[in-house]
């Protein structure tokens, strides 16, 4: 083999290795649609989607957004009759769990439907437009920048009041669900 070519082995392998220090997998369970809708407009512009695409990428992007909007308000409006709930002198534990378990029958629908919008815009690509949605997801489960999550959240008394459960605050393994984007779960 070539020299040069040995060379640019090595320092491609040294590279990868100090990358992976900062990079980890992401569960396919813990991908969020919120996150996934900040790197929508790179996804669609390398895409070149054409007018009908793009129309259709349009309207189940708006219609992901509204969704999601529509579950932040539910979320906060339970987090304050939950908080509300908890200060009253006798508060019987059990009686929250209903409000909890219909919030996450509510998200497991929402995420089914966006699923469903969101393949049906997946139907409308190219076979070239589906392998960069493929190679994008991919990405995605492959590695993200940034220190790696503990698999289960550590937390010592009274750490992580007011925060969302597993005691994070938003980002990508924040409170809520993958969303619904194509084949992602949820965390709840």
């Amino acid at each position: 083999m070539p020299l040069a070519y040995l060379k640019k082995s090595a320092t491609a392998a040294a590279l990868a290795l100090a990358f992976a220090v900062h990079a980890h997998a992401t569960p396919v369970m813990e991908m969020r649609a919120e996150d996934l809708l900040l790197m929508a407009p790179a996804l669609k512009e390398s895409l070149k989607l054409n007018a009908n695409q793009a129309t259709l990428w349009a309207q189940t992007e708006s219609r992901t957004r509204t969704l999601l909007r529509e579950r932040q308000s539910r979320r906060e409006r339970l987090q304050a009759a939950s908080k509300q709930a908890l200060e009253a002198k006798d508060v019987e534990l059990r009686e929250l769990t209903g409000a909890l378990d219909a919030e996450q029958a509510a998200t497991s629908a929402e995420e089914k439907q966006l699923r469903e919008l969101w393949l049906t815009v997946n139907d409308a690509l190219d076979e070239g437009q589906r392998h960069t949605v493929a190679m994008f997801l991919g990405e995605q489960l492959s590695r993200i920048e940034g220190p790696a999550r503990p698999a289960a959240p550590h937390r010592s008394e009274g750490e992580g009041r007011g925060e969302g459960r597993g005691g994070h605050r938003g980002g990508a393994g924040g409170p809520g669900g993958a969303g619904g984007m194509p084949g992602m779960g949820s965390r709840n």
